[in-house]
């Protein structure tokens, strides 16, 4: 029953059960609030309602002090039955208030004194002359007045108790919202777990089949629509391989299959040409010659169809240290004569002496690099192939003058049989594999192929070939 609680049918409901999760610690906290500041504004009427009540109660006791003392002197003095009246109505008033206020008084011995000193003034203020009664009416004012700071200290005491149980309620509100926002972080960062999950899996399964790695197995697990959306990219990658493995079949039958006729092509038209057979006229020349170019640009279409089927297959480079002086001079020597034809000369700067590298891949991307200078570059130029390192990285550059490529073209000339818009200088008509066989040998070592601006050239070629652990 849990686990069917966890599931959620579709992203929205995912996204609302989550938002209502993250909230119910929002709702507790504004409930906790309100409880407290409640409970706190009741306790602060009935305090202030308690001391006002016991003010007015210390004040009437005052007066009624007054009262009594005056109506006490001025019977001792005219003798009359209404002052003796009064005088009794007042120490009434007074008995009445007095057992009022000592509730409230923590110590009771000073009201006892207070009420003993009222019952001798009831009893002999009509026997007595004034003087006899002002050392009693002197005590009662006295003691009138320690009863009023007594009702000060005491209200000083609620007042503080007060302050103590407010400065507490703040202190345990704080906690509660402490735990109760963490408490909303950790529901909020498990909503979106629940919702990153099988987005994060979906583009590990995209990102797998944009760089034709294993797709992987997990399945995804969430919202229907992303399950469903993952299912689809499963068929998807099912059908890319399918249809990359025919490819492959399709490149390495072609290409196996035309270099046999293409051989014999071959010979007949270096039979011809060397007129073995017999004679040819200038117009079977030429027709020779045209054979002759076409049979050597399809041998060239078919060995580079070859190669990069043979890239393709290659699943893991063969790494270790090679002279790197040695691996570009043997290269550049293969391809000499062909750039003296056009003039074009070669300027080497290498900064490494060393390279941690697969030394077929690395040959193909110096062959196809100069190949790809020698055909597209400007007579009596340049070639410069440079190898440095910078920072965690070996920087191989081949440049050379000729057409500059624009930047929003570059990306694209990595892609298989795709070619500039800069005519050749040779006779060999272009397949547009070869920055593509670039590109792909250099993600198998772990790098990367770009086309970057030099200041000394209009096409440069920099790849970027990472440097071995033991090395950064």
């Amino acid at each position: 029953m849990k686990l069917q609680l966890l599931q959620t049918a579709s992203l929205r409901q995912l996204v609302l059960s989550s938002f209502v999760l993250a909230l119910i610690p929002v709702a507790v906290l504004m409930w906790q609030s309100h409880r407290a500041l409640t409970g706190i504004s009741q306790q602060a009427v009935e305090q202030a309602s308690n001391s006002a009540a016991s003010v007015r109660r210390m004040e009437q006791m005052q007066n009624q002090v007054v009262d009594i003392e005056r109506a006490i002197r001025q019977f001792a003095v005219l003798k009359t039955e209404a002052l003796a009246r009064l005088a009794q109505n007042h120490l009434a008033s007074y008995q009445q208030l007095l057992p009022q206020v000592c509730e409230s008084l923590t110590e009771s011995t000073l009201c006892q004194q207070q009420e003993l000193t009222l019952q001798q003034l009831n009893q002999s203020f009509t026997q007595q002359s004034a003087d006899q009664l002002e050392p009693l009416l002197q005590q009662l004012r006295q003691q009138q007045g320690r009863l009023s700071q007594q009702i000060w200290q005491q209200l000083e005491l609620q007042l503080a108790a007060q302050q103590r149980d407010v400065a507490s309620a703040q202190q345990q509100l704080t906690w509660q919202t402490i735990l109760l926002v963490f408490l909303t972080l950790l529901l909020v960062i498990w909503g979106s777990r629940r919702i990153t999950s099988p987005v994060t899996m979906l583009e590990r399964m995209i990102r797998a089949i944009g760089r034709q790695q294993p797709f992987p197995e997990a399945r995804v697990q969430g919202p229907k629509e992303l399950t469903e959306l993952g299912e689809q990219l499963r068929v998807l990658a099912g059908r890319l391989q399918q249809l990359e493995s025919l490819r492959l079949i399709l490149l390495r039958h072609a290409s196996h299959e035309l270099k046999t006729p293409l051989s014999s092509i071959r010979e007949g038209c270096s039979l011809l040409t060397e007129e073995l057979v017999g004679p040819l006229t200038p117009q079977q020349q030429e027709v020779v010659a045209l054979l002759n170019g076409s049979a050597d640009r399809l041998s060239q279409l078919t060995e580079q169809l070859l190669d990069y089927n043979r890239l393709l297959q290659q699943a893991k480079p063969e790494l270790k240290w090679h002279p790197a002086r040695a691996m570009i001079e043997a290269c550049v020597q293969d391809h000499t004569l062909a750039l003296q034809q056009r003039g074009q000369a070669i300027r080497l700067n290498w900064q490494v002496e060393q390279l941690y590298t697969d030394g077929m891949l690395f040959r193909r991307i110096l062959d196809n690099l100069i190949n790809n200078a020698q055909a597209y570059g400007a007579e009596n130029s340049e070639v410069r192939i440079e190898l440095q390192q910078h920072e965690q990285q070996w920087w191989l550059d081949v440049a050379n003058k000729g057409h500059s490529i624009a930047p929003e073209q570059r990306e694209r000339l990595f892609e298989p049989f795709q070619r500039g818009q800069s005519p050749r200088h040779d006779q060999v008509q272009g397949s547009g594999l070869g920055l593509s066989i670039v590109a792909d040998c250099a993600r198998l070592l772990g790098g990367k192929a770009d086309i970057v601006d030099s200041p000394q050239a209009d096409f440069c070629v920099r790849i970027r070939l990472p440097l071995p652990e033991e090395l950064v």
